[in-house]
């Protein structure tokens, strides 16, 4: 699609950059105007901001992380480009495990609830993830398999890292559509009454399962296979799992 915005002089704008950013911003809003609209309120504004710096910081740590892991055998002669995230390369599931370590380390020290603070974050976490695709479908990262559907995209930008010249599954639109979907249901679940902790086990689950089905879609390299399926989809098959269970343990 369009992975360089534009270019000056040197200096490159990376769409995948702008999205990254525009996720983190339109999550921060959303979180801030519910603070707001919260009865119970479970920090101040000015420590939402404080806490949020944490979690971009681990969140991007934790993806990309896991994308290096996943990818080492790119990074063995070229260390360095470990550090070049504007190209792309965060795998979320290691963004969204070490910032859920973080908080619950936090929430410790705080003496706060882990899972109201699950829930406090939950559609966030959506949203912001929808927006982040977008930026993967613009980089031409996280492409698809090739495919004869109506809805198949061609990536003909050299700088695209996506196969180029063949019809793909936007695996990333894909993607961004379910997590989209996925705010709204959080959005609106949480205006009603819930027990604490039930809307974070709900996107933990949805979103399992999503990935779980969109993986099998993917046509970029997913790292060492474990019985056919992908790091990512164990972690989903092992989130699922412990959501489900959250919720028999809580009946």
């Amino acid at each position: 699609m369009c992975p360089i915005v534009f270019v000056f002089g040197n200096f490159r704008f990376f769409s995948y950059g702008f999205f990254i950013a525009l996720a983190f911003i339109t999550s921060i809003f959303y979180l801030s105007k519910s603070l707001n609209k919260s009865k119970n309120k479970i920090f101040s504004q000015d420590e939402l901001s404080s806490l949020f710096i944490y979690i971009m910081f681990f969140g991007i740590i934790g993806a990309r992380f896991l994308f290096v892991i996943v990818n080492f055998h790119e990074f063995i002669l070229s260390p360095l480009d470990i550090f070049k995230i504007w190209h792309g390369g965060l795998v979320y599931y290691g963004g969204f495990i070490s910032v859920l370590i973080f908080l619950i380390i936090y929430s410790k020290i705080k003496k706060l609830c882990i899972r109201q603070l699950g829930d406090f974050f939950a559609p966030a976490l959506a949203l912001g993830h929808a927006i982040g695709r977008i930026g993967c479908f613009f980089a031409g990262c996280c492409y698809g398999v090739e495919s004869n559907f109506p809805c198949a995209v061609v990536f003909n930008n050299k700088y695209s890292l996506a196969t180029t010249g063949v019809p793909l599954h936007p695996t990333q639109l894909y993607e961004a559509f379910g997590n989209f979907i996925i705010f709204v249901f959080l959005h609106f679940y949480s205006k009603k009454k819930h027990k604490i902790g039930a809307l974070f086990v709900f996107y933990i689950i949805i979103y399992a399962v999503l990935r779980f089905v969109i993986e099998f879609f993917r046509g970029d390299y997913r790292g060492v296979c474990y019985f056919c399926l992908s790091i990512s989809q164990v972690i989903s098959v092992l989130l699922f799992l412990i959501g489900v269970f959250y919720i028999c343990k809580r009946e």
